[in-house]
C-alpha cells in the first residue's frame, strides 16, 4: 500500500481537500481518502502541489498523428479540412509510428481513457496493446442520400473489424454538414450502438449552411462534387435542426461547440436528455483562432468534457494543457470544475465506472499536479503520472 499526501487533493467530486491524503492499494485501488489518515502500515509520500484522477480525453483523432505541423493554422475550418485531405496520405510505417508515439505521449500526460475517432483501421493495432482504455468512434461521411446505405454498411464492416480485435466501437456521424438525413436515419435505427459523437458548430459557416444554404461549407461540398439541393434552408442553426435525427436515449458527445448560441444550448438540453459538451480549446485556437464561451456552459451546469482533437490541429495531446488554455481565457473557472470536466464527466460519458473520481473502490489512476501553487491556478503546473 502507498499513502500520498498533497496540498490540494482533487477528487473530481466537489471542492479539493486541503492537505488531503489518499491511500492506494498495490494494484491501484483507492482504499481511503481524507485528512490525517493513519500511516502505521503505509509509507507516507508527500507531493507538493496537487493530486487528481487520471485524465479522460473524450475526443481525439489518433490516426491523424502523422499530420503534426503539416496543416496550416489559423485559416478556418474549411481550409483545415482541405489541408487534411491533401496531406493525409503517407507511408504506412510513418502513420503507425506516429500513432504509437501519440499513444505513449497521452499515457505519459496522465490520460487513462480516450474516445477516439477512426475512419479506417490504422490505429487498431496500437489501441489493443495500449495501457490506455479506448472507445473507438467509427466515423461516417456521406452527404449524398443515394449512397447512405452503402456508407452505413461499410461503417458496420469497419466496426465489426474493431470489435473482432477486442475494441469497443460505435458508429457515429462526422458532422451535420457531411451526413445526409438518410444516413442519419440509418444511424438512428442501429440498436447495437452504445455511444454517439458528432462535430458540432465548429465554424460559423455550419450555421450559415443550415440557415440559408449558403456560405463556405456549401462551396466546399460543391467543390467535392456534392449537390446540396436536398438541403433546405430552414432559418435556424444546425444543432436544433439535426439533433432530433439522433437517438435521444443514447449518450451524445457534441464536440467543439465554438459557434453554439445560448439559445442552441438551451434548446439542445430540452431536446436530448443525455448530452455531453466536449471542448478542444487548443484545436479551436489552431483552426479558428477562437474559443467557445465555456463559462456559459459552466453557468448552465451542463455536463462538459475535454478533448485534445488531433496532432493535425494541436501541438500536443495533454488534457492539462487544454485546462490551462480554458483558465487563461476564463479565470473564473476553478481547478475543481476543470478536473471534473477532464476526469469525472469524461469517464461518465464513456461508461467507465472505475475511472474519473478518487472514490473508495475505484482504480482511476493518479496524477501529480507538480508546481501547483494555488487551488485555482493551473498556470505553470506539470502533470506526472504516479505509479501505485
Amino acid at each position: 500500500m502507498m499513502l500520498f499526501k498533497t496540498d490540494f487533493l482533487y477528487t473530481a467530486v466537489g471542492e479539493p481537500i486541503q492537505n488531503g491524503m489518499i491511500r492506494m492499494s498495490s494494484d491501484g485501488e483507492v482504499l481511503e481518502v481524507g485528512q490525517k489518515l493513519q500511516s502505521e502500515t503505509s509509507e507516507v509520500k508527500y507531493l507538493p502541489g496537487g493530486i487528481c484522477p487520471g485524465f479522460v480525453n473524450t475526443h481525439c483523432h489518433l490516426e491523424l498523428s502523422h499530420l503534426k505541423s503539416k496543416v496550416q493554422s489559423g485559416k478556418g475550418l474549411v481550409s483545415f479540412i482541405q489541408g487534411v485531405q491533401s496531406q493525409r496520405k503517407a507511408e504506412e510505417e510513418e502513420i503507425h509510428e506516429a500513432i504509437r508515439q501519440a499513444d505513449v505521449a497521452m499515457w505519459k500526460n496522465g490520460i487513462v481513457a480516450v474516445g477516439d475517432i477512426s475512419n479506417g483501421s490504422s490505429s487498431f493495432h496500437q489501441k489493443i496493446q495500449s495501457k490506455i482504455h479506448y472507445h473507438t468512434f467509427i466515423e461516417l461521411f456521406g452527404f449524398d442520400p443515394q449512397k447512405a446505405k452503402d456508407i452505413f454498411e461499410s461503417g458496420k464492416t469497419l466496426k465489426a473489424e474493431a470489435e473482432k480485435v477486442g475494441l469497443l466501437a460505435s458508429l457515429v456521424p462526422h458532422s451535420p454538414y457531411s451526413v445526409s438525413n438518410a444516413l442519419f436515419k440509418y444511424l438512428k435505427a442501429e440498436k447495437n450502438n452504445a455511444l454517439l459523437s458528432i462535430h458540432n458548430q465548429e465554424t460559423a459557416a455550419e450555421n450559415e449552411l443550415f440557415h440559408a444554404n449558403s456560405g463556405e461549407l456549401k462551396e466546399m461540398l460543391e467543390s467535392f462534387g456534392l449537390s446540396t439541393e436536398h438541403l433546405k434552408a430552414n432559418k435556424q442553426n444546425s444543432l436544433p435542426t439535426y439533433l432530433p435525427l439522433l437517438d435521444k436515449e443514447k449518450p451524445l458527445l457534441l464536440v467543439h461547440n465554438t459557434f453554439t448560441s445560448a439559445s442552441d444550448l438551451e434548446q439542445a438540453e430540452k431536446l436530448h436528455p443525455h448530452l455531453y459538451w466536449c471542448f478542444c480549446p487548443a484545436a479551436n485556437q489552431y483552426i479558428e483562432k477562437r474559443l467557445p464561451n465555456i463559462k456559459n456552459y459552466v453557468a448552465a451546469d451542463v455536463k462538459c468534457t475535454l478533448g485534445t482533437d488531433s496532432l493535425a490541429s494541436n501541438d500536443g495531446l495533454s488534457i492539462l494543457e487544454e485546462m490551462k488554455i480554458i483558465q487563461a481565457e476564463f479565470p473564473e473557472i476553478s481547478n475543481a470544475k476543470l478536473i471534473e470536466c477532464g476526469c469525472k464527466n469524461g469517464a461518465e460519458f464513456l461508461g467507465l465506472t472505475d475511472f474519473g473520481t478518487l472514490e473508495i473502490g475505484k482504480k482511476p489512476g493518479l496524477n501529480w499536479l507538480e508546481n501547483l501553487k494555488a487551488p485555482d491556478a493551473l498556470s505553470g503546473t506539470k502533470v506526472r503520472r504516479l505509479k501505485v
